[in-house]
């Protein structure tokens, strides 16, 4: 006789609290050591690439994507997405838009991809209030299975009617979600389709959109109401961008920026924030270095030098090498000893230099 083995017990349903919770908080972390900001008269480093709302900064681009963003969960649409590259201010702003909603809006911010479909509803499940950690961790959830959690979680979004509220779930870096769990996302936009009680917002890279136009995933794209696309900087709100991150850090007025070194700041990183933070902490620790009060175009131009934004000075390019080669070349088959004489000093670098690879070391800038 076949054994027969019962099935686990259905998970419970849980009512939700009677008062929606506030989002939860997104705690600063923690600083590091201080280096230049007791010589700058600054209570912590301006420039930190942590998303911390004190230093927020309201550009024309980050208004728009963020009004289009609120008028989206304001209509209780399905799905929206969020695309800017790298350092755009993507989690800056979606975590504003989780500062601005009421209290009955519940909200699970998912800031590191999930690995699988179960780890997803378990975060959806603790966040939303449904369960505690310790039952996901080594409770009744421990080994509860994806069918399980999905019914768990529809029991709780019905019951959120009679509350006259809704969630939202907020996935951050989904451009890095594995195919299971974009998956299990396409099921979860099929619930919030149908009930309005569940929203979704998608934040991540460029690659996103086109990983959402692909036939394996064209069920989630054709279920986004919304794309908005986050743009970088104006070249006239550069000079604000770096005056309010000074002011938010403390006194400042023992350090400035000059024009010149604004604009250089803006044509080497286009106006996108995360690259304009490397640039200005690392001139600023240069500063510190040499006692300077004033960061110039010099301090600006070092400090992209030791990020990569830009080669060293004085180092030549390949096309460079080649055209000192055939300089070399067309005076020894002229036999121009006499120019080669006049030449020798000039040729003699200019072989130290290929022999070198074309590397030089820069100066401190003054």
């Amino acid at each position: 006789m076949r054994e027969v083995v019962a099935a686990p017990p259905p998970i419970a349903a849980v009512e939700p609290p009677r008062v929606a919770v506030k989002p939860r908080a997104f705690p600063a972390p923690a600083q590091p050591r201080a280096t230049y900001e007791t010589f700058y008269g600054l209570d912590e480093k301006p420039f930190g690439p942590a998303a911390d709302l004190r230093f927020l900064y309201h550009s024309t681009a980050h208004d728009r994507a963020l009004q289009e963003l609120s008028a989206s969960v304001a209509k209780h649409e399905a799905l929206a997405v969020l695309t800017g590259p790298h350092g755009i201010g993507k989690t800056m702003l979606a975590r504003t838009l989780v500062d601005q909603l009421d209290r009955r809006t519940l909200v699970s911010f998912v800031a590191d991809p999930p690995a699988t479909p179960e780890a997803l509803l378990n975060t959806l499940l603790v966040d939303f209030g449904v369960v505690s950690p310790d039952d996901v961790a080594s409770g009744r959830l421990a080994s509860a299975s994806r069918v399980d959690l999905s019914g768990a979680l529809r029991d709780f979004l019905g019951s959120l009617a009679v509350l006259q509220a809704s969630a939202l779930l907020i996935v951050d870096d989904a451009h890095r979600l594995p195919s299971a769990v974009l998956h299990e996302v396409r099921a979860l936009t099929d619930t919030a389709a149908s009930g309005k009680l569940l929203q979704l917002v998608l934040v991540g890279e460029p690659s996103l959109t086109r990983q959402l136009k692909s036939s394996e995933f064209r069920a989630i794209d054709d279920r986004v109401a919304l794309r908005a696309e986050l743009g970088p900087l104006e070249q006239d709100e550069l000079p604000g961008y770096v005056a309010h991150r000074l002011a938010v850090a403390g006194r400042g007025e023992r350090v400035g920026f000059s024009e010149v070194a604004l604009k250089k700041i803006f044509a080497l990183s286009g106006g996108i924030p995360g690259v304009v933070n490397q640039i200005c902490d690392r001139a600023l620790t240069l500063g510190y270095q040499t006692s300077a009060s004033n960061i110039d175009g010099d301090f600006v131009g070092e400090a992209a030098q030791q990020l990569g934004l830009m080669p060293a000075e004085g180092s030549q390019s390949w096309r460079d090498r080649i055209a000192i080669a055939l300089l070399m070349i067309a005076l020894v088959l002229a036999g121009a000893a006499g120019a080669g004489w006049v030449f020798r000093e000039p040729l003699s670098r200019a072989l130290a230099q290929l022999h070198g690879g074309g590397q030089s070391t820069s100066s401190r800038p003054k």
